[in-house]
């Protein structure tokens, strides 16, 4: 116990370095109290440090929505303050800190993984999730959210709720893009991620691995001619205004978790656990109406504004299947996955790409 109440002393005094600021609401303002309360109000008992890895409105928004709840639903007895985006370093250090359990809470995405639970790059498989909806049912409630939250744990990571951060799409800055033909030799920004680098190098694209909020610049530059995000983060870092078309490519389904550290979980009582998961399920309910609802609304703007908007056709989405069965072989054939579940993982692919 001294070793990890010296872990949190430490983790105070950085905080109290790094300037951390306290947030109410989702409006973004300013407080001096802890999620929850005002002035006049009883103090909560405890209060949690949360953090999020990703200046994206909605992925914030979302934290404060899952404080929110947490602090009504247990009475005020339960506060949060709100770690600027950024002040712990990199999302690999902020998921590092709740990880060692300096941080209490991180909203941090499926995708930013990488070292810090090892083989857990079966979430950049392609095509294993074809719609919200199969989302909702296979990752979010199912199989694929069971084994996840499983396999974070054993790492440190308490996945306390998984939400929908869409797919993979494609924005090409000077041309149209109707084939896949149309995207050999184009430099194309992807994600660090090696099978998502993959798909586009089978694709005969040049993938190049850049961090998101310097792809505008890249752009600008002429470094690159396109890249590759969810169509409401184009947005969200300005890159809309770039390009001449989007393709709804959709191969790759990613999540944001509201993780806790697992040190930090396992003190909780059962009660406080439970008021913990229900509280991220009903800001998980606004925040899947709210992502829906801006990428409908996204997408018919961008057809407004004269856009390229781009569904691959039959003979397109064949191809990236034939690229797609690659990657999925050389995953089979590694042997780092659990057997059973990726077995599974596949099975579900398949059914997706209408395999025989």
């Amino acid at each position: 116990m001294m070793f990890k109440f010296n872990k949190r002393a430490i983790a105070s005094v950085l905080t109290l370095a790094m300037a951390v600021v306290t947030l109410a609401g989702c409006s973004g303002g300013a407080s001096k109290t802890p999620s929850g309360t005002s002035e006049n109000s009883k103090k909560p008992e405890v209060v949690y440090r949360i953090n999020s890895t990703q200046a994206v409105d909605l992925f914030e928004q979302l934290e404060k929505k899952f404080a929110e709840n947490v602090t009504e639903m247990s009475g005020g007895r339960i506060g949060f303050e709100f770690v600027p985006t950024g002040s712990i370093g990199s999302s690999t250090e902020a998921l590092t800190s709740v990880q060692m359990g300096t941080l209490d809470f991180v909203n941090g995405g499926s995708d930013e993984l990488g070292s810090l639970v090892p083989n857990s790059d079966w979430a950049q498989l392609p095509f294993f999730i074809n719609s919200h909806e199969q989302a909702d049912k296979e990752y979010m409630n199912g199989f694929i959210g069971k084994f996840a939250d499983e396999q974070y744990a054993e790492k440190g990571l308490v996945s306390v709720v998984r939400v929908d951060n869409s797919f993979r799409t494609l924005g090409i800055k000077d041309k149209a893009v109707n084939s896949s033909n149309d995207l050999k030799g184009l430099r194309i920004r992807v994600p660090n991620q090696p099978l998502a680098l993959r798909m586009y190098e089978l694709m005969g694209a040049l993938p190049v691995a850049i961090p998101a909020p310097e792809v505008l610049m890249a752009l600008q530059q002429g470094t690159v001619d396109g890249a590759d995000n969810a169509v409401l983060l184009f947005d969200k870092f300005k890159l809309m205004d770039s390009f001449k078309s989007v393709v709804l490519l959709n191969y790759g389904f990613g999540t944001v978790n509201i993780f806790a550290s697992k040190e930090i979980w396992d003190t909780m009582s059962a009660e406080d656990q439970k008021i913990m998961k229900e509280a991220g399920l009903k800001a998980r309910e606004w925040y899947t109406a709210e992502l829906l609802k801006q990428e409908k609304e996204l997408i018919e703007r961008l057809k407004a504004e004269g856009k390229n908007v781009i569904v691959p056709d039959d003979k397109w989405k064949a191809e990236m299947y034939k690229n797609a069965d690659v990657i999925w072989q050389e995953a089979l054939k590694s042997g780092k996955y659990d057997e059973t579940f990726i077995k599974e993982l596949y099975a579900l692919y398949q059914k997706n790409i209408g395999a025989k």
